[in-house]
């Protein structure tokens, strides 16, 4: 007869707590915010590339190795969509939704480390932890021109969130107020002198004019004034001679002679026509200024005889 015997054995084993460990020692926990002015005017006369303002964002983090033991969930939460390069500037910045202005935010670590931080969100990833990680200790903002500016608002609230763990921990960038961006408007006015400007021309012998077509004349200028202003065009108009439209018409006693005007750009000799045509000169304002360069001279325009001279030319400005 075969005898079986069971036995039950309990193994109890006694001894210290079990601790679960978590997957980083420490982890970022900070919230630091952008204060701007309420308005920022943006001048026409910056050119695209350049800093609009440069801003930090209050307070430094506590500065650490997070020494994480195991790869760590992690996720970026961002408030913008796209990026594009800075026109001149060699970098990229995020599109605002402010026609023309652009975001760039560099952020400090615990190595002393500057670097570019996304703006954008991004799936949730595994952090490895195959190598060192470094909290984020400060932040600033950059804004740049990346075109024409329209005025507009970038609002307040949060720009980026950099979650860890489920929420264990975070790096958060916020803007505290909304800013808004302008383009200011931009005036241009004729100076003082040149609003209602007399040339006054030597007086010439009517045999001058049996060997030249082109006699006398003077050189002068027209300057506008500007303010937040790119780009001046000024554009001409005045009756017509008898029979030549590209010169203007004399309504003084002489006969036989008209008003030739022309522009004297880059030191060459530009004509000025009667006739709407070839009638403008654009210029770029320069140190809130744009000086045209101008000549003009008596014209024959069939027999000349004596008399008084007497043309009326207006010049009309449009600006950007």
């Amino acid at each position: 007869m075969t005898h079986t015997v069971r036995c039950c054995l309990l193994l109890l084993i006694v001894g210290a707590p079990v601790t679960v460990l978590a997957e980083c020692r420490l982890y970022p926990n900070s919230e630091h915010g952008l204060s701007l002015p309420d308005t920022i005017t943006v001048p026409a006369s910056l050119p695209v590339g350049s800093l609009i303002i440069r801003q930090a964002f209050n307070g430094i983090a506590p500065s650490f190795e997070l020494n994480c033991r195991t790869s760590t969930p992690r996720q970026i939460i961002g408030r913008f969509t796209d990026s594009a390069m800075v026109p001149g500037a060699g970098v990229t910045a995020y599109h605002t939704g402010v026609p023309g202005v652009g975001i760039r935010v560099l952020v400090r670590n615990h190595r002393g480390l500057v670097y570019p931080h996304q703006l954008h969100t991004s799936p949730p990833f595994s952090q490895s932890n195959a190598f060192a990680l470094y909290s984020n200790v400060s932040a600033e903002a950059l804004f740049f021109k990346t075109g024409p500016v329209t005025s507009g608002t970038l609002t307040s609230g949060s720009l980026v969130e950099d979650r860890w763990d489920g929420g264990k921990g975070r790096f958060h960038l916020l803007l505290n107020t909304s800013v808004r961006f302008v383009a200011p408007t931009p005036t241009c006015n004729l100076d003082a002198g040149d609003v209602n400007r007399t040339i006054l021309f030597e007086p010439v012998q009517v045999r001058a004019f049996d060997t030249q077509t082109v006699v006398g004349g003077r050189d002068f200028e027209l300057t506008a004034q500007c303010s937040d202003a790119m780009n001046v065009k000024f554009r001409f108009s005045g009756a017509p001679a008898p029979g030549n439209d590209r010169i203007f018409a004399n309504t003084g006693t002489a006969a036989g002679v008209a008003l030739w005007l022309y522009s004297r750009l880059g030191g060459g000799v530009q004509n000025i026509l009667a006739n709407g045509t070839e009638d403008t000169r654009t210029l770029a304002v320069s140190g809130n200024r744009a000086v045209l360069p101008l000549g003009s001279a008596y014209h024959k325009n069939g027999t000349v005889t004596q008399g008084t001279f007497i043309s009326t030319v207006t010049v009309h400005i449009t600006y950007d």
